[in-house]
């Protein structure tokens, strides 16, 4: 693969940086270490100070050339080695901001299609719309409809929009909320998941946010999981997959033969 200018320029600047970084501060750590060394076992051992000043110099000798160059090319493979480190991050970060930036985008579309297999809408987390407060229980039915999309082919499920896909906001939500913020929406997602279905579970979704009529819309997205996933309901393990646009309970013989076809 061909390396753009920018790119060659980049790098060997940090070949460069490394080359430097070798000389003045890789060969005077390992000098302090030789010193320390020595001062534990002679008895007359030179300060480190002196000790530094004397052996640095060295370096301006000819015949010390070879430590010279050595110490050079240790910094430059080391500034090489962190060049392309923070390329490869660079890029990785840029990539899942783009990726980010592309799932944000599609929460509108998604909300003027409507409910279909692999999309579904709830008002709230956890805040009860029509009785105005804080119920718990509808955890369970977030939960309910994540293993259902866990034990299907995943979907998208939308957080603060009404049935007929109108913006609601997460606004009661977010006060219920330690932090009210969307990092603390994204914990307790990821909360709902480990507490009812299984702390694994958590790397199989991922909650992005989008404003959509100057109100707050949560996406979570959720990856097909790869074992049969239950929905802990005090001392019964219930099984839920995703059928048309909504969310069936199977019996035990209708989720035994489902979880044999669909993870062997």
């Amino acid at each position: 693969m061909t390396l753009s200018p920018f790119r060659l320029s980049f790098i060997a600047t940090y070949v460069l940086v490394g080359a430097i970084v070798g000389v003045l501060v890789i060969h005077p750590l390992n000098l302090m270490v030789v010193w320390w060394e020595l001062s534990r076992f002679a008895e007359n051992a030179p300060g480190l100070f002196e000790f530094l000043s004397a052996r640095l110099w060295l370096l301006i000798l000819p015949k010390h050339f070879d430590v010279a160059v050595a110490y050079t090319l240790v910094g430059a493979v080391v500034g090489l080695a962190f060049g392309i480190f923070t390329r490869n991050y660079m890029r990785t970060t840029e990539a899942y901001q783009s990726l980010r930036a592309e799932q944000t985008a599609l929460i509108p579309d998604l909300m003027k299609q409507g409910e279909t297999e692999r999309v579904e809408f709830k008002s709230s987390l956890r805040w009860d719309v029509k009785e105005n407060r804080i119920n718990r229980g509808l955890e369970k039915v977030i939960a309910k409809t994540i293993a259902g999309f866990f034990n299907a082919d995943g979907g998208h499920l939308l957080v603060g929009v009404d049935d007929d896909g109108r913006a609601l906001g997460l606004e009661k939500d977010l006060s219920t909320l330690k932090n009210p913020d969307h990092d603390a929406f994204e914990r307790t997602v990821n909360d709902i998941v480990s507490k009812n279905l299984g702390g694994d579970l958590c790397p199989y979704i991922h909650t992005v946010f989008a404003s959509v009529e100057a109100k707050d819309v949560a996406m979570i997205i959720i990856r097909p999981a790869p074992r049969a996933v239950y929905l802990d309901d005090g001392k019964a393990s219930l099984f839920y997959v995703r059928s048309g646009n909504s969310t069936r309970q199977l019996d035990v013989r209708e989720a035994l033969s489902y979880a044999r076809t669909r993870w062997g």
